[in-house]
């Protein structure tokens, strides 16, 4: 083993000796706080004693835990913080598995499409900058010089580095944060006492407590630090680009139910207590805790014994070698990816298609009718008090009549989708099932005579893309969305288009088709199965010319005008692309056809259900990839809209479009070593210079149990934006923001009644913009994009940012990692954040 454990990246101080007072019930009042503590607790550095003993001390508590009957159903157990924070410090890495693991890391985020951007964010765009790939050429070369020799610390400074970006779909699935993590005693709540007013922040069981005895009081001050700095601080590392949607993720909420981060810490918090101190004068000290992995029926921890133990069990271990699935590592790796999967930041369905290849001789296999896919007036897990009038069997979809609760004669209906996936990997035939339920839902809207709609999308945070394109064209059925995207250029990107134009050609294109025959595949050969495998992969990919129509609509007549590439913001990409909805190998869903086109074309006949200024769009600002796509339709081509819900408490405009405005994420094992070993099956090198460049520019499996990693690899354009600005880059204001009041945000019906009255009703002023009076649009008079904060009549890229040197194609050597690309020149103090 190389060096010793050292201390986590946060600058730590002296431990600060205090009696904790926890409060996690309703039962810690107000009244129970001790006054006039003002200053908060020092970070904590572990002693060589305490990096010794951390994880042997979780052990004692395991041995406890098994013993009790909670063990028999629980996935973790409550530890002490500190000695959750001992035992992770105390894991060691080995240099050279580690550099080896970043080499890899570095070589794969290179597909990340906005890298030349995150480096010289535009104007406005409210990125900091982020050199990607010097920053891990800087954790490297602290590797390398023994700097870093904590595992711990170097997950934390990746984390850091990549979580900076503010981009959902770039993320490493790490083995610690699902081995143990930190929780605080309660969870925040961020009310306001009429949606209007500027919001505060509350304990939430204070919140519960609420009576004639008890009123809560708000908090004033995290750690000393003014809480709304101190929250800033705390979400900074959030994924989305707004900081009003990054403000949103630290408290709790109903639609969808989540705990938030104040509460739910991946990493340690910097120390093991924290203080509040409220508006009536008192403080009180609270105490983190942590939870460590429990397997039912074993005790992992007595194998757990060391940090090195750790470092040899369960991260030095190849995932591509055969071991037991029930081995701590793979226990691991699963529950980091369910960890992930949750978020749904995700856009593609190869599994579900795989499953029905694999199933395609059985009856089984085909949907079955859409009243057998959909439910009606049973519970919805987002709306636990108000039962919707339909769902589709995967609790994707919700439709509701506001008169079924509100018992008048309201005009009003809502679609309630706060995902484009379902939460159930395994779940069956998801895109079917939501495009019967919204179909049935829309019939009786019409039978009803609803003129009105509110679709909510607080929470989404993407999922399948066709699923997104199917709700808009059941919306709007004459009308063709338009999602202009591109891929960066790379030599191993070139390679990979340049194998699946040459597999999946046209021919092959119409023979699987031909084959399909319109139904689940089930006469396909083995052969034809094989290449359907191929074909989808090309789809979800992007890199097929004939997979793939141009940015008018029509084919691409060579692979050059297809692939390019295309020289912006001193980048190459491909040229713009747009999706192929009358392709069903393009969609990428067998048996599935997009609302208006191919066997549903006759949809396109249809009037839209609802006109634009008869819907608002209602969101939290976390809509990201699959539903940031939808929701630039509504606003973009129908200029419905928007409610934003939420944010810093500062009487600002805020975006509603908040999370990754990206099209489509590419993961490193799932996707990335497929596409790989698809080139390498089928296609040799031509001589030994092209094998090393093959080894240079392919990224290879990492040998660390890393569970995932993933980048952004489309980005989204506008049609009208002449500098072809990457959305995600642009946060443009909704018309209207409210704030969550005690009754808005525990039912969602009150929310709907409120931007109801707003948009239709007797009620006028929201607490930003206004719905009645729309003045806020997204783009100028050309359609350009306009930001928030920006000069309405340039729009907001007249200028860039800090200038970084590139260096195009040639490939450098730094500190071992190997890159294409751009390495940002200047030094922490002229503008790039340091790691």
């Amino acid at each position: 083993m190389l060096g010793k454990a050292t201390a986590a990246l946060l600058s730590l101080g002296t431990l600060a000796q205090a009696v904790a007072v926890p409060q996690d019930n309703a039962s810690a009042t107000t009244s129970a706080r001790v006054p006039n503590a003002t200053s908060g607790p020092g970070r904590y550095v572990p002693s060589e004693a305490d990096l010794a003993s951390g994880c042997a001390n979780i052990g004692r508590v395991a041995s406890s835990f098994v013993r009790t009957s909670a063990s028999q159903s629980a996935t973790s157990f409550q530890v002490d913080a500190k000695i959750a924070y001992d035992c992770l410090a105390s894991i060691p890495l080995e240099r050279e598995a580690t550099l080896e693991f970043l080499t890899e890391l570095s070589k794969f985020v290179q597909f990340q499409s906005t890298i030349a951007y995150l480096a010289r964010p535009p104007a406005n765009s409210g990125q900091d900058p982020m050199d990607i790939v010097g920053g891990l050429t800087d954790i490297a070369s602290s590797v390398e010089s023994g700097s870093i020799t904590s595992w711990n610390e170097l997950e934390t400074r990746v984390d850091a580095l990549l979580s900076g970006c503010h981009e959902g779909h770039l993320y490493v699935a790490w083995p610690l944060p699902s081995l143990i993590n930190f929780r605080a005693p309660f969870s925040l709540l961020d009310l306001s006492a009429d949606g209007k007013q500027a919001s505060q922040v509350y304990v939430a069981d204070d919140v519960r407590a609420t009576s004639p005895q008890f009123r809560p009081s708000a908090i004033t001050h995290i750690d000393g630090e003014d809480v709304v700095t101190a929250i800033e601080r705390l979400t900074y590392y959030e994924s989305s680009q707004s900081p009003d949607t990054r403000w949103n993720a630290a408290f709790q909420s109903q639609n969808p139910p989540k705990l938030g981060s104040f509460y739910t810490r991946t990493r340690y918090p910097g120390t093991n207590t924290f203080t509040l101190t409220f508006e009536n004068g008192t403080t009180t000290e609270y105490r983190y805790t942590a939870f460590a992995l429990h397997q039912p029926g074993s005790n992992i921890w007595s194998v757990l014994t060391s940090g090195e133990v750790i470092w040899d069990r369960i991260i030095n271990v190849d995932p591509n070698q055969p071991s037991g699935s029930n081995s701590g590592a793979n226990r691991l790796r699963t529950r980091a990816l369910e960890d992930f999967r949750k978020r749904k930041l995700h856009n593609d369905q190869l599994d579900e298609t795989f499953r029905r290849l694999e199933k395609r001789q059985s009856r089984s296999n085909a949907p079955p009718p859409p009243e057998q896919l959909v439910r009606y007036n049973a519970s919805f897990p987002d709306t636990p008090r108000v039962r919707p009038y339909i769902q589709d069997i995967n609790q994707v979809f919700g439709g509701y009549f506001m008169e079924d609760y509100t018992r008048d004669d309201s005009r009003t209906a809502i679609i309630d989708i706060t995902g484009f996936a379902p939460d159930d990997p395994n779940a069956r035939f998801p895109t079917h099932a939501v495009q019967a339920a919204v179909e049935l839902f829309l019939a009786e809207a019409e039978r009803r005579g609803m003129q009105r709609l509110i679709v909510d999308v607080r929470g989404n945070g993407g999922g399948y893309v066709n699923m997104g394109y199917d709700l808009y064209k059941q919306l709007f059925p004459d009308s063709d969305p338009y999602s202009g995207t591109r891929i960066r250029y790379h030599p191993a990107s070139l390679r990979i288009a340049q194998a699946f134009t040459e597999l999946i050609s046209q021919d092959v294109i119409d023979t699987l088709i031909r084959a399909i025959g319109r139904g689940m595949g089930e006469n396909l050969t083995v052969a034809q199965a094989n290449a359907y495998q191929v074909a989808a992969y090309a789809s979800l990919s992007g890199l097929n010319q004939f997979l793939n129509l141009d940015k008018d609509g029509k084919q691409f007549r060579t692979f050059n005008d297809f692939f390019g590439p295309k020289n912006i913001y001193d980048d190459q990409f491909t040229n713009i692309l747009t999706y192929d909805l009358n392709n069903l190998i393009a969609v990428g869903d067998l048996s599935y056809d997009v609302t208006g086109y191919d066997d549903r074309a006759s949809y396109r006949n249809r009037p839209p259900p609802f006109t634009p200024e008869n819907i608002i769009l209602v969101t939290d600002g976390v809509c990201a990839s699959t539903c940031g796509i939808f929701a630039e339709f509504l606003r973009n081509q129908q200029r419905v809209r928007t409610v934003v819900v939420g944010g810093r408490p500062n009487g600002e405009p805020s975006a509603a479009i908040g999370g990754t405005r990206g099209t489509q994420v590419i993961q490193h094992n799932a996707h990335m070593l497929n596409f790989v070993q698809i080139v390498e099956n089928n296609f040799n090198p031509t001589s030994s210079a092209e094998r090393e460049e093959w080894d240079r520019i392919f990224p290879r499996p990492f040998k660390l149990n890393i569970a995932e990693a993933a980048v952004n690899w489309k980005d989204n354009i506008r049609r009208t934006d002449p500098t072809q600005t990457p959305l995600q880059f642009y946060l443009e204001a909704a018309d209207c923001r409210l704030y969550y009041t005690p009754q808005t945000l525990t039912l969602s019906h009150e929310l709907w009644g409120q931007v109801d009255r707003l948009a239709w009703g007797n009620e006028t002023s929201c607490a930003v913009g206004s719905i009645k009076n729309a003045t806020v649009v997204t783009g100028d008079s050309n359609g350009v994009p306009i930001s928030i904060g920006s000069d309405q009549g340039t729009g907001f890229n007249s200028g860039y940012g800090d200038t970084p040197q590139f260096t195009g194609d040639k490939i450098i050597d730094t500190g071992k990692i190997i890159w294409y690309g751009v390495r940002n020149s200047l030094g922490a103090a002229g503008g790039r954040r340091g790691y």
